[in-house]
Formats: C-alpha cells, sequence, structure tokens
C-alpha cells in the first residue's frame, strides 16, 4: 500500500518539528505557510526558528519536504494537520481568530476525501463546531516542549486522539500515520481529548507551583530547596522528570492560557474558580521575586549599572513570550542594563538597555549580575572574573546555576531560589 502524503498548514515551532518527525517516517509531506520568506528560507534548508538538530534533519529528510506557500498543493494531501502555534492575547487567554481563518481557508483547498487534524492547542467544544465531515474531523493533542520540541515528535509517549465518536474505525490512511511512531495510541472524543491536554497542563502548574510554594518557605526557615529535591525525585509517586525547580513563575504562553482557559470553563458552568486564581496569583508574585530582591539589596547597595545574563523564557528555545527576563527589564526603572543571551539575538528597543555579543562584555564593571536563563554556557564564567568585575560583588541566581559555596569563598554574594538568604 502506497504511503500517505502529509500536509501541515503553518509552519511554526509546533508544525516545522512535527513536518520533520513526520518526514523522517519517510511518508512524503507538503509543508504550507503563508509567510513567504519563511518558506524561502526553508527551501534552502535553514530553518526560521532554532530546535536542537532540527536544521540538521531538515536537510537529511529534504528530500521527502516539500515547502510551499502555494495552499492548492495540499489538494493532493490524504491527511492534512492545521499546525500553527494559537496566539495568545496580552491577558494571556488564547486567541483563536486566526486559527479559525486558517481552517477555513484551507478546507476550501482540501479534497472531499481528506482528513483534516487539528493539531494546535484548542479549547474543548472547538473541533465540534468545525465545518469538515466529522468521520474525517480528528484533533490529536501535541506534545511540543520548547527546547525539545523535535525529540518529543519523533519519539511521543504516546498518542492522543479526539473523534467524533470514539466507537467510529479511525481512517487507515491517519491510522498508518499514526502507528508509525510506534507507541501508545488513546482514541476519545473530541471534548475528552481537547480537555486531555490541558489537565496534563493542569499537572504540570500544579508541580511547579507547588515546588515555588514550598521553594518560598525554604527562604524563609533556613531550608535547602536542593537537598529536599533529591528525596522527591527519588520518590516513584513524583520522580526524576517531575518540574521539581523553582522557577519565576509561569512562562511561555502554553501552561499559562490552559489556566485562563480552565477559569474561563469554570466560570461559565458556575463552578468555583479560586484555586485557579491562587495558581495565578502565586505565578504573578513569583515573576516579580529578583525584582523585590533588587530593591531590597538598592537600600544596602549602590546599584546603577546592571548586567543580565538570558532572555529566553527558558533553555533550549529562542522564544520570549513571558520571558522573566524581559519583564524585569521593563520593571527595572532607573538603571543602565546591559544584557545577554547565547541564542536571542535581538528584542525591541527598550531605554537604557544594551544587547551584549557575549556574557564577559555584559559583566565588566556592572554592579550587580542577574541571571534570568540558566543557560549552561553561563557555568564557565570564571569565579576570579566575577570577583574582579562584578563592583559589588552581587549575583542574583534564581535557578542555582552557579557553584553558590565557590562564590562565597571569594566572597561574592549569591542569592537564589529556596534558600535562606541574608540581605
Amino acid at each position: 500500500m502506497k504511503l500517505p502524503t502529509i500536509g501541515f498548514v503553518g509552519m511554526s515551532h509546533l508544525g516545522l518539528n512535527y513536518a520533520v518527525a513526520t518526514a523522517s517516517k519517510k511518508f512524503k509531506v507538503i509543508c504550507y505557510d503563508e509567510n513567504i520568506s519563511k518558506i524561502n528560507l526553508l527551501k534552502n534548508k535553514i530553518s526560521p526558528i532554532f530546535e536542537k538538530d532540527l536544521e540538521k534533519k531538515i536537510k537529511l529528510n529534504f528530500s521527502n519536504l516539500n515547502f510551499t506557500n502555494n495552499i492548492s498543493d495540499l489538494k493532493n494531501c490524504d491527511n492534512v494537520y492545521i499546525s500553527k502555534d494559537v496566539s495568545t492575547k496580552a491577558s494571556g487567554e488564547s486567541d483563536l481568530t486566526s486559527t479559525k481563518r486558517l481552517i477555513d481557508k484551507t478546507i476550501k483547498h482540501l479534497d472531499k476525501k481528506s482528513n483534516l487534524i487539528i493539531l494546535c492547542q484548542v479549547p474543548p467544544g472547538f473541533c465540534r463546531s468545525i465545518n469538515w465531515n466529522k468521520n474525517q474531523l480528528f484533533y490529536q493533542v501535541e506534545t511540543l516542549i520548547f527546547g525539545k520540541a523535535l525529540e518529543r515528535a519523533l519519539y511521543p509517549e504516546r498518542l492522543i486522539v479526539g473523534t467524533e465518536n470514539k466507537k467510529k474505525k479511525i481512517k487507515q490512511s491517519y491510522l498508518k500515520l499514526l502507528r508509525s511512531f510506534n507507541c501508545p495510541l488513546i482514541i476519545m472524543n473530541y471534548e475528552s481529548a481537547e480537555l486531555a491536554k490541558i489537565s496534563i497542563n493542569m499537572y504540570l502548574i500544579s508541580t511547579v507551583t507547588t515546588t515555588n510554594v514550598i521553594s518560598e518557605l525554604c527562604e524563609k526557615i533556613d531550608a535547602n530547596w536542593n537537598d529536599i529535591s533529591i528525596a522527591l525525585k527519588l520518590d516513584r509517586r513524583i520522580g526524576k522528570y517531575a518540574y521539581l525547580e523553582p522557577g519565576l513563575g509561569i512562562s511561555g504562553g502554553n501552561l499559562e492560557r490552559d489556566l485562563y482557559t480552565l477559569q474561563k470553563l469554570q466560570v461559565s458552568n458556575r463552578l468555583n474558580n479560586r484555586f485557579i486564581q491562587e495558581l495565578k496569583n502565586k505565578s504573578i508574585s513569583r515573576k516579580l521575586w529578583i525584582l523585590n530582591v533588587v530593591k531590597k539589596l538598592k537600600k544596602k547597595y549602590q546599584l546603577k549599572n546592571i548586567s543580565i545574563l538570558g532572555l529566553a523564557y527558558k533553555i533550549g528555545t529562542h522564544s520570549i513570550k513571558n520571558s522573566p527576563g524581559i519583564q524585569l527589564i521593563k520593571n527595572l526603572k532607573g538603571f543602565k542594563i546591559r544584557v545577554f543571551d547565547p541564542i536571542v539575538e535581538k528584542i525591541d528597543k527598550i531605554k537604557n538597555v544594551k544587547i551584549c555579543n557575549n556574557s564577559h562584555e555584559t559583566i565588566k564593571g556592572c554592579d550587580i549580575l542577574i541571571i534570568t536563563t540558566p543557560w549552561k554556557e553561563f557555568k564557565k564564567i570564571s569565579s576570579i572574573f566575577l570577583k574582579k568585575n562584578i563592583k559589588n560583588r552581587l549575583i542574583i541566581d534564581p535557578y542555582n546555576l552557579l557553584d553558590k559555596k565557590v562564590l562565597e569563598k571569594k566572597g561574592i554574594k549569591h542569592i537564589s531560589m529556596g534558600i535562606k538568604y541574608d540581605i
């Protein structure tokens, strides 16, 4: 049997990684995007986004990839994924306007026998509202993690698929694709699958928030979060893969928007939403952690020049969506600021902020160093260099990236989350 042809609509972080993963399974893949410059880059085997090994995989599987800005090319596809990342509003809520427009546009060019698969994350009730044969309409729960996107697309833990009725058989052309990934396949109705994705994120959010609640307490009572986390990771009910690092709130866009989606569902169904509101409140308070520490330090030290390492919202990605570093820069008024990130090359112009070419240039002559993204390369910065170039010998390192003991031996005050500090 001939392998089905697969289409992906939207070469965003989600779409491109999934398209490349599908091409690696020897399927012919048609990749459509409205952005001509993005398509031209891809035609030249250049990835428009940063993700480990992505460009290498594009080159390796290029013969199975057809990049186009002609949407009518999708008529040759057996299965077509809507794979453009869903936008979020300034409030954090999903903005489905462009997603709906793209679906309507795509449908006009599909063969009536094609399967339409919604890969981007949508709220419960969305798929059932789409005007397409429900026997050929599916919702596939994406497993995107920025920094591990390609790996997750290539080797999914499981595949979750939403259908109109889980008792109905999935079309062979789509089933063949799903089975090629050789992992458990879970079938459920649209609403269950849509809520399953939100449910997964909610458990992740709960872990992140619980970690921050306890690490915050550690800072007050002289307990050490780094010791506690070892015990938690060795408990099988929690485990080594859990989100057990204190952090600066819920960053990025995917997790945060699910808080808004779930709260909206609770309100519309007249359910108590105080728990979700408290999760949001805790996230907001931890996002302000560095700013509050700086305010305390300013009372004792002269702080005029601040150096910041890290702009991406987390390691492994160039995305600055809801980035703690960006938010901090905007909140720091009256300072001269130098910043550097090994992946993020530019940001919107902000007064008194200079983007540097490397970490050493960023640090030289500063009054205080702040690390907002724990890139591993920052660990290589010599403690001798830090002592010599930070005037007040102050480092705020929320993620405890640097060696606290080594720094303190050099007379450098090191402040991190989850460990008591004095000012």
